[in-house]
């Protein structure tokens, strides 16, 4: 039993090592070296798991059966590795197969690691031992050219150094927890060690004791860092500590929500709402109104329906009926709502706007996934309740949407349900960085609408034909938009084309196994930005902002001078506010 115990791990090891190897092979994003090793020390778990249970599944067949199968794992690594080689000679992007060619691959390497340690540890044969060890390390080492090779910017003996230290710590410590709940059933066994069924029930109650007490204890971690991450909600910051004077916002004296319940993100966003004097200064011409920001925070009301009363009541008492563009903005999950889109669309509309948002969480988007039903009810609440007043009133104004990341898909979702079958409700939206899985975005781009990459695109669709009254932004290499759990053993779409999409890069392929850790941290990596300056790449979409606003929100009449000026003022205004948020929070004695 120890011996097949030890040929598992030597399996699991190897074949870890393999598709640690691999990770290192390009995607969406640059990874730090950090970056790298969670993704290298994931890859490698995989491998691991797979190794030892392939090995454990050869030990179970006849030792006569054994030995073809190893040498057809060996033929099928050296075919999938000339493919590939073949495949790269000939400049073509990925596999030729790719999706039967990365299962193949990984595949055999996973077989060929039990080959392998059998051949190492197979007793009294010294030249088979040195030939597979001599043949692991030429293979690796092969396999990390190769995969540095393809990247933007080749690494260097620090970043390896790095990153190797980081995946071996990920998975020592995993190893670490487990053996903890391994002992925790071992200790109390040995006290009826004489007794092989009472040793083995012991030990199995005290290794799911133990496991529950490690799962309570991350749980409760998990729990802690939350309430903190949710706590910095209710933070009071020196640069908006003051409530606005302005009585077209929410949290003003006049307004009835509370400045306190907005919330960090609406404090920041109600208090740099456009002034008439920016408008005249910007666009050469003078204001048609005011702007009005109406945003209800996830505590100015203990419930679904009062917070959407309070929101309705707020754009009554703003008189934002009267505007011509209400702009209902579905936030991100902290509740941010993309102030450069806001910004934007107050200045070409010369303050005639309103934007109305409500807050249905306090935690990041990648931990309120589970809010998206919440926030598509409260969307389509309010979208409904703004329709009928409008049809009341028999009034013009445009009712727009608005959303961004998992504000894209919670906009999308309340739309959805508050429209009648092929009607929606909004007369234009614009949705930016949609995550997958938005039945809405499917459904009409199955019907002839477009996705922008960006605004170049824009301006080439304009020529034949008006702007679509539904507009998609997403970047071809924003890992938002294309990651998801599938990755693990599912070739995305996107993948499998032969061309990918500006920013993309071409030696990037799927591998089951590696590709899910790539991508995960690809998305946590999407939206690094410096203030001030706006790219087009990634989950970063500040550069393209102001063209699709312009465009999906029909404000023509502002011209090339204008847009220019408004994208300076767009920037100066991130770089203040920046500024403003380093100021940090006020401090309570």
């Amino acid at each position: 039993m120890a011996g097949r115990r030890s040929r598992a791990v030597l399996s699991g090891a190897i074949a870890g090592a393999r598709l640690a190897t691999k990770a290192y092979e390009p995607s969406l994003m640059p990874r730090s070296a950090v970056d790298q090793g969670l993704v290298a020390g994931g890859s490698f778990l995989t491998g691991f798991t797979a190794g030892v249970f392939v090995s454990f599944v050869f030990d179970l067949l006849p030792l006569k059966a054994t030995g073809p199968l190893l040498r057809t794992a060996g033929l099928v690594t050296a075919g999938s590795r000339t493919a590939h080689v073949l495949s790269r000679d000939q400049g073509v992007a990925g596999p030729l197969n790719p999706r039967q060619s990365a299962w193949t691959e990984i595949g055999a390497e996973v077989v060929s690691g039990v080959a392998l340690s059998r051949l190492i540890t197979q007793p009294g044969s010294r030249i088979a031992r040195t030939g597979a060890v001599a043949a692991f390390g030429a293979t690796t080492v092969s396999d990390a050219s190769s995969a540095v090779s393809k990247q933007a910017n080749i690494p260097d003996a620090r970043y390896f150094a790095t990153s190797a230290g980081v995946g071996l710590v990920s998975n020592v410590a995993l190893a670490g927890v487990i053996a903890a709940v391994r002992l925790g059933g071992w200790i109390p066994s040995r006290a009826v060690r004489s007794k092989p069924l009472a040793a083995l029930l012991v030990q199995t109650i005290g290794s799911a004791v133990t496991a529950g007490a490690v799962a309570y204890t991350a749980r409760v971690g998990v729990s802690r860092l939350l309430g903190k991450i949710a706590t910095h909600n209710r933070a009071i910051e020196v640069a908006y500590s003051q409530a606005p004077s302005s009585s077209f916002v929410s949290g003003s004296s006049d307004s009835l929500v509370r400045y306190e319940s907005l919330g960090v993100q609406g404090r920041r966003l109600v208090s740099e709402v456009v002034t008439s004097e920016d408008i005249e200064e910007v666009m050469g011409e003078p204001a048609r109104a005011d702007a009005i920001r109406v945003y209800v925070g996830v505590d100015s009301a203990s419930t679904e329906d009062d917070l959407v009363d309070l929101a309705i009541a707020e754009l009554k008492r703003t008189g934002a009926f009267d505007r011509s563009t209400i702009i209902a903005a579905s936030p991100a999950g902290t509740g941010y709502v993309n102030y450069i889109t806001i910004e934007a669309a107050e200045l070409m509309a010369r303050g005639d706007c309103a934007t109305v948002a409500i807050q249905y969480g306090s935690l990041p988007s990648l931990m309120s996934i589970h809010k998206i039903p919440k926030a598509s009810r409260l969307l389509a609440s309010l979208l409904t309740r703004i329709r009928a007043v409008l049809d009341e009133m028999g009034s013009p104004t445009a009712l727009v949407a608005f959303g961004e990341s998992l504000g894209a898909i919670t906009g999308q979702a309340g739309v959805d349900a508050a429209s009648d079958g092929s009607d929606l409700i909004v007369n234009r939206a614009l949705w930016v960085g949609t995550p997958p899985g938005s039945p809405l975005l499917e459904r009409l781009t199955a019907r002839g609408t477009p996705i922008f990459d960006h605004p170049s695109e824009v301006a080439k669709y304009l020529k034949d034909q008006p702007a679509p009254d539904i507009m998609f932004l997403n970047h071809a290499n924003d890992p938002v938009t294309k990651f998801g759990i599938e990755d693990l053993y599912r070739l995305p779409e996107w993948l499998a084309e032969p061309s990918r999409g500006r920013g993309t890069n071409p030696d990037q392929r799927w591998l089951p196994g590696v590709a899910f850790f790539q991508g995960l941290i690809d998305t946590k990596n999407a939206a690094t930005v410096v203030p001030g300056e706006f790219l087009s790449s990634g989950h970063d979409y500040r550069a393209d902002l102001a063209q699709f606003v312009k465009a999906a929100y029909g404000f023509d009449d502002v011209s090339a001078d204008q847009m220019g000026r408004i994208e300076d003022r767009l920037r100066e205004s991130e770089v203040k506010r920046s500024a403003g948020i380093e100021l940090g929070t006020v401090q309570h004695s």
